[in-house]
């Protein structure tokens, strides 16, 4: 797959060798890396991955995939689609459902069955590690909202750290911010063990992490940083701790970000409700773009904006596109059933945990 992609398109952490270990752990083990082609021309690749539903019904997911080396035009999707069915069905007749991205709509796709998907983001121009570069990409509020959340952090003498390698016990300072953001924004967090795990099973290579501290002391501060005329944005000053140590000072905002094939995307991030007047979240998101930029990376994905399909994401949205002068349109998640009329009866079974155990047994008996 990474040769077939190389110099095609970038290919999707989640669809290269190096996604598969924590894939095993979060999904289910590799069900098969698939190349499609038409008229002997590659044109499509793919890596899915087992998963099953609470109550044990299978189904495969295969994450920012299929990965298109020419057009997907409709007729092509639908082409491949088929022929993954058919795949599919001969190897493992009681795969339910694929869970798989497209471009366009079709009357054999569904709206997942769970979470929500998205079909549009925001890539930071990395700028080479230039700020001023940077800078140039993003929109005017934008612009002012990183000097404005420059001169504010200066004024309380915050640092950004790469800390991506702390010791597992300082780890659980940074869940914790992650569940007051949850509390804060609604929704559920995983337990801790999943984010540390996602971050030592890819490895200090593939998985990053960032944060802004602010130092307990007032004496830390740097007034003279605050009261300069005119702060300028100037390169970046991203520290590292000593392995196994963290930056001095509390946390109040966090990115855990993956890096494969030059480009990287924010998986996750948190930051304190207290501090969020700081602009500690959008210095950081910059500040990280910046260092990646320095080492080649070329964007870094702030992962999902709304769209007319996916209105829930509004608010994140507008944040994110201060960051770009566009949005970038993506394929959205979609759910493809295996067996005629399974996906109105997993809906409804979805709702209870009885009524989804029967569902399991009648799947088991056909």
């Amino acid at each position: 797959m990474r040769i077939a992609a190389a110099g095609v398109v970038p290919l999707p952490i989640e669809q290269a060798a190096v996604w598969e270990d924590f894939a095993e752990q979060v999904d289910g083990p590799l069900f098969g890396r698939y190349l499609w082609t038409e008229n002997g021309k590659s044109c499509a690749v793919i890596a899915l991955y087992r998963a099953t539903l609470t109550g044990g019904i299978p189904y495969l997911i295969a994450r920012h995939a299929p990965v298109w080396l020419k057009e997907a035009s409709p007729a092509r999707e639908a082409a491949f689609r088929e022929d993954l069915k058919a795949e599919i069905k001969k190897r493992d007749p009681k795969i339910s459902f694929v869970r798989l991205n497209a471009i366009y709509s079709a009357p054999d796709l569904e709206e997942p069955l769970q979470g929500i998907t998205y079909d549009r983001t925001v890539i930071i121009d990395c700028g080479n590690g230039k700020a001023e570069k940077i800078l140039q990409t993003m929109d005017s509020e934008g612009r002012r909202g990183i000097r404005r959340a420059t001169k504010k952090l200066a004024e309380v003498g915050a640092q950004v750290y790469e800390e991506t390698h702390l010791d597992q016990k300082d780890f659980h300072e940074y869940y914790e911010v992650l569940k007051e953001t949850a509390q804060r924004d609604g929704f559920r967090p995983h337990p801790e063990s999943y984010y540390w795990n996602f971050l030592q099973t890819l490895g200090a290579e593939h998985a990053r992490l960032f944060c802004v501290r602010v130092p307990e002391s007032p004496e830390a501060t740097a007034p003279e940083a605050a009261q300069a005329e005119g702060i300028q944005i100037h390169e970046s000053t991203v520290r590292t701790p000593q392995p196994g140590k963290t930056g001095p000072g509390r946390l109040v905002a966090w990115d855990l970000v993956t890096v494969y094939d030059q480009q990287a995307t924010a998986f996750f991030g948190a930051s304190t409700t207290a501090d969020r007047p700081l602009q500690a979240t959008s210095y950081l998101d910059f500040c990280t773009a910046q260092l990646l930029g320095s080492e080649k990376v070329k964007g870094l994905d702030l992962m999902g904006a709304h769209s007319p399909r996916v209105p829930q994401l509004y608010t994140v949205g507008m944040y994110k596109r201060r960051f770009a002068s566009h949005y970038t349109d993506i394929p959205g998640g979609w759910d493809m059933p295996l067996r005629s009329g399974i996906m109105p009866v997993l809906r409804t079974a979805l709702k209870t945990k009885r009524g989804l155990s029967s569902v399991v047994k009648k799947l088991r008996k056909n």
